[in-house]
């Protein structure tokens, strides 16, 4: 009986697995799809989706899906206006990387690292907008959309970055940059230069 219990154990986890997969190759098509119909210039190997209504970062590496990461965007909805307090759309790039080697909960105040290392909350309640960890800077590739005037994302100073709130990843709570968790943003961090491609699409 034991043994019947491991191997359905088993089986129940290969299954699952596979499907996963199976969803994120599926996913990974459409989404390559839409981003090729849209921008047919851009280059689509290794590249960033942020799906904004699935409040999820999608990081796609040999033209496959190869993490995806909840994630934490504006409160107050999507736009490029300055001021707004919205979060950016259209098509981005990564133009700065700040932190390497900071320690996990380091605060950072207008991409300074200030050497303090704050509390990471996880509780219901927190309603801090710290800074933490990481700074991945996003700069508009799309003229008088977000790049350039009154819409220019890195004058706006939205950044992809860890956060002290992380009970806010998952739904959009922001005050306009996306917040991911203190280890995933590291994760992230690591794994791409400066220069790579990234897509916010209110899908």
């Amino acid at each position: 009986m034991k043994f019947l219990y491991i191997l359905f154990g088993f089986i129940f986890i290969s299954f699952s697995l596979y499907s996963q997969k199976y969803q994120n190759e599926h996913l990974g098509d459409l989404i390559k799809d839409y981003i090729s119909v849209k921008y047919p210039n851009e280059v689509l190997d290794k590249f960033i989706y942020i799906g904004i209504n699935r409040q999820k970062l999608f990081l796609f590496e040999s033209k496959n899906i190869s993490q995806v990461f909840n994630i934490s965007t504006s409160k107050w909805g999507n736009g490029n206006e300055l001021s707004s307090y919205k979060t950016p759309i259209g098509l981005h790039f990564i133009s700065e990387k700040i932190g390497e080697g900071a320690e996990i909960g380091t605060l950072f105040i207008n991409k300074k690292n200030t050497g303090k290392v704050v509390s990471i909350e996880s509780s219901k309640g927190s309603n801090g907008d710290e800074i933490t960890t990481r700074i991945m800077s996003l700069s508009g590739k799309q003229s008088n959309f977000n790049k350039g005037s009154s819409f220019d994302t890195f004058k706006r100073g939205i950044y992809i970055h860890g956060t002290a709130d992380e009970n806010s990843i998952g739904y959009p709570s922001s005050h306009g940059c996306i917040r991911m968790l203190n280890k995933d943003v590291i994760e992230l961090f690591n794994k791409i230069d400066i220069g790579i491609s990234v897509f916010l699409i209110e899908n």
